[in-house]
């Protein structure tokens, strides 16, 4: 049962007060954390790539819990990282509490800094955090984690969002106000930068002007003022006014629930008055009991997992019933989105691809098959009718078990519900081509599907694509009908510009050059075609040249397909590059 404390809600006393209460209000990020979003152009922290170290990108693109992994995609971004600053700052941060909260942990600030620089400058677009909140999440990740901060860097972007005394949460924001200042000067002083004097000035007026019953009333507006008097300190003739703002500010908070924003507006509180020299009275430890999730934390509203942030205080505040988290599954780098988890499966299997390619796949084997095993197949268990993203699902897990090894193969094709055309429209070009490629290896497949796919082929080409160019080539391989291929041969022509350079629209396309080179075999070399193209440099490609001047790291998927065209291996280049 759920003991209720809540005389009124926090949200109008508390929103948005500081950058670590951003989450818990509602302030952002809106849950696509470092989620790549289709198409656009990185983040101005973005960098043009140097080569890709194949291994070292590998293994900060492997997540593991310590007994099961995948991969995610973006790791050598620093635009769209797939890592979640807010997770991955607050996980830290709880890392370092005293005690074995670190236990798990295996982050290196080497990697970590590759990406989150970006944040430091307040640039990471991505993460849905207003700037402000994301140079305070970076310096603190940064520090957690052992490494170094670039100082200048932080004192740039914190002067960008000056307003003389005050400072905005980012360009963006209407009015400067308590809580950007105290997240701006928390920063500042922990790293010994100065703190302009206009800051130091309005600070001292607007608290000498706050009263008591302001304080009580607005203790989201008290809180940051009282967290900047801490850092910057007060005249002696002032700390009974500021004793008299943090008691007030703490009654108004002690009756609320323990929510998210309550605990860290009280925790940050209860360390401002530590430092001020006020004795608050002693936080009740049973604060917490009936609000902790099974996982041991404290959960944003109508969530069923803790949050790292309301953990995190609930933990400095003594909640007794509060559990410290298990590492969870995380990289390297950092922790993932939750984006970069839902699309696990399909990166894995790009980056088994890679692996096979570097002869790195030992090293992710075993814990890569206990996810097979334990994670994907039980998803996949519906039988027939398959949708796309299923089918697609279904011809990711089939490669990446192919490649783990004959053993966990057959396990799969045992499995795995039988391949099937149910539901499958005869112009449906891309269920066509996946269901061709799903039924590879599995003979009730190869029955069930040929039929179907010899009515499909058998119904005019139309107009023609290079999707159903290559669901004729899969369904020739498949159901021995040498005819298709060259139908699909004749489709792929029209779309080709140049020996291995095809077209999307009227222009040169990287995905549509992989399925035409894929189709056709061509005996010219592949990148060098596509370079010429302007597809691809310096061991990157992309989808149009426009694209490749503004992409800042190679996905896995792309590097797959450059390693297997680099050895002219083109009947691999499909259908890793789907």
């Amino acid at each position: 049962m759920t003991r209720s404390r809540t005389r009124r809600g926090t949200g109008p006393l508390l929103a948005c007060w500081t950058a670590a209460a951003v989450l818990a209000a509602g302030c952002g990020p809106s849950g696509t954390d470092g989620v790549p979003a289709p198409g656009g152009t990185p983040g101005a922290g973005a960098a043009a790539p140097a080569r890709v170290d194949v291994p070292e990108l590998l293994r900060d693109s492997w997540v593991t819990d310590g007994r099961r992994g995948w991969f995610v995609e973006g790791a050598g971004s620093a635009s769209r990282p797939p890592f979640s600053l807010y997770e991955t700052a607050w996980r830290l941060r709880t890392a370092a509490l005293p005690g074995r909260h670190g236990e798990g942990v295996h982050v290196r600030p080497d990697r970590l800094r590759r990406w989150i620089r970006t944040a430091e400058a307040g640039r990471l677009d991505s993460s849905g955090l207003p700037p402000v909140a994301q140079t305070d999440l970076a310096v603190q990740a940064l520090r957690a984690a052992g490494g170094s901060v670039d100082r200048a860097r932080v004192a740039r972007a914190l002067e960008s969002l000056r307003d003389g005394g005050d400072y905005r949460t980012g360009p963006g924001a209407h009015t400067a106000g308590p809580g950007g200042t105290a997240t701006a000067v928390r920063v500042l002083t922990l790293l010994d930068l100065t703190v302009p004097e206009p800051v130091v000035t309005a600070h001292r007026r607007a608290l000498r002007e706050l009263t008591a019953g302001e304080a009580a009333a607005d203790p989201g507006r008290a809180v940051p003022l009282l967290e900047t008097a801490a850092a910057l300190g007060v005249p002696d003739t002032g700390r009974d006014h500021v004793a008299a703002l943090a008691r007030a500010a703490l009654r108004a908070l002690t009756p609320l629930d323990a929510d998210p924003v309550r605990l860290a507006a009280e925790g940050t509180l209860r360390d401002a008055a530590r430092r001020l020299g006020v004795r608050l009275p002693r936080f009740d430890p049973r604060t917490c009991d009936g609000q902790v999730l099974p996982d041991g934390g404290i959960g944003l509203p109508g969530a069923g997992h803790g949050d790292p942030q309301a953990t995190y205080w609930a933990l400095r505040l003594g909640c007794t019933a509060v559990r410290a988290p298990a590492a969870g599954a995380h990289s390297r780098a950092g922790w993932p989105t939750q984006g970069a988890r839902e699309s696990a499966l399909s990166t894995s299997a790009a980056a088994v691809a890679v692996a096979v390619a570097a002869g790195r796949t030992a090293e992710f084997a075993v814990p890569l098959t206990r996810q097979v095993h334990e994670v994907w197949l039980p998803r996949l268990d519906d039988p027939a009718p398959y949708g796309t993203a299923e089918l697609a699902d279904r011809v990711n897990l089939r490669q990446i078990a192919g490649a783990l090894g004959a053993d966990l193969a057959r396990d799969v094709q045992r499995r795995l519900p039988a391949p099937s055309p149910r539901g499958i429209r005869p112009d449906d070009d891309a269920r066509l081509l996946l269901a061709a490629l799903d039924a590879r290896g599995s003979a009730p497949g190869r029955a069930a599907l040929c039929p179907v796919l010899r009515t499909a082929a058998a119904r005019g080409d139309g107009g023609g694509s290079l999707v159903r160019a290559a669901w004729l080539t899969a369904a020739a391989d498949l159901c021995d009908l040498p005819r298709l291929r060259d139908r699909a041969r004749e489709l792929a022509g029209r779309a080709r510009l140049d020996e291995a350079v095809y077209r999307a629209g009227d222009g040169p396309s990287f995905e549509a050059s992989v399925l035409g080179t894929w189709v056709e075999r061509p005996r010219a070399d592949a990148v060098t075609a596509w370079t010429e193209a302007g597809l691809c440099a310096a061991g990157r490609c992309a989808e149009t040249p426009d694209a490749l001047a503004a992409a800042d790291h190679t996905p896995l998927r792309t590097l797959a397909v450059l390693l297997a065209a680099r050895k002219g291996a083109y009947e691999a280049l499909f259908p890793v590059s789907f």
